[in-house]
């Protein structure tokens, strides 16, 4: 059976309406849908399915959403997941190449096959699209106060508000050999590519490769905050002199004051930085 998870209010209510739309094609198909009545709704709803041996979950909203939905697996290794993107962030969606039309994604879940695809999971908490610390945990704080702009609008004039004055964090990135310094904007692993309804703050991160894409930004000028939002954008993050891009397996950072991390846009206050890729662990259904 199919079980479908969404939020109502996912996207000012585009779950409901994608709901509706899907339904007509569920008719000889034996299916559920679950409405999250309240925040880690889903992910109860998910916990209890789960395990209780149900394996067909669909999560109908956006990064949020389907964040929950993953959290909420009993074992993700007996599940097949799936998603019907309507959320006001799809950035995971896009990296799959899932359509935005919520029947022809459904198409891609009747008729095609679960493929593995790559998380993450950061101190017990798992991510599927970015862990990332810095910067856009206070990009999406400016976000949630935002009243007048929503979705990729709202990020951006957050980003663009906050990039200004902002002040760079001290940290180490733990390696096995050592330990290197930065004074940084913004640490990112990637899964993957973007983040904010289309930042491309990982333009090459692949979703199956066994390795997280790292994009670490140190301290910026303000004169130079122009020219390196404009390579940001243009997936040239890589030219921004002060990035550092590498792939690996894990990122593990410390700091001596605390550093909130967000996970697929959720943010935690004292979640220790410590992300690791777990590879053929989860079953995605995509193209």
């Amino acid at each position: 059976m199919l079980h479908f998870i969404y939020n109502p209010i996912a996207g000012s209510g585009l779950a409901r309406k994608a709901r509706m739309a899907i339904a007509p094609c569920l008719k000889d198909i034996p299916h559920q849908f679950h409405e999250t009545q309240y925040k880690r709704h889903a992910a109860e709803l998910v916990r209890a399915l789960t395990a209780g041996g149900e394996t067909e979950i669909i999560a109908m909203g956006g990064d949020g959403t389907l964040n929950e939905v993953l959290n909420g697996l009993a074992d993700p290794a007996k599940v097949r997941l799936g998603l019907i993107p309507c959320g006001s962030g799809n950035d995971f969606a896009a990296a799959v190449k899932l359509p935005a039309d919520p029947v022809e994604a459904l198409f891609i879940i009747l008729n095609g096959e679960a493929k593995y695809t790559d998380y993450m999971e950061c101190s017990g908490v798992r991510g599927i699209n970015a862990i990332g610390t810095g910067i856009d945990v206070d990009i999406l704080r400016r976000y949630a106060r935002m009243k007048l702009l929503k979705g990729s609008a709202a990020y951006l004039s957050s980003l663009i508000s906050t990039v200004m004055t902002y002040r760079a964090r001290r940290f180490e990135e733990v390696k096995e050999d050592g330990a290197v310094s930065h004074e940084a904007l913004i640490a990112c692993a990637g899964n993957g590519r973007s983040i904010g309804g289309g930042i491309p703050i990982c333009p090459e991160a692949i979703v199956d490769d066994g390795l997280l894409d790292i994009t670490i930004v140190d301290g910026i000028t303000k004169p130079a905050i122009p020219a390196a939002f404009v390579k940001l954008m243009k997936r040239r993050v890589g030219e921004i002199k002060t990035a550092h891009i590498t792939r690996q397996s894990s990122l593990k950072i410390r700091s001596e004051q605390p550093m909130p991390v967000q996970v697929d846009g959720e943010i935690y206050e004292d979640l220790p930085f410590d992300v690791k890729l777990i590879h053929n662990g989860l079953r995605f259904y995509r193209p």
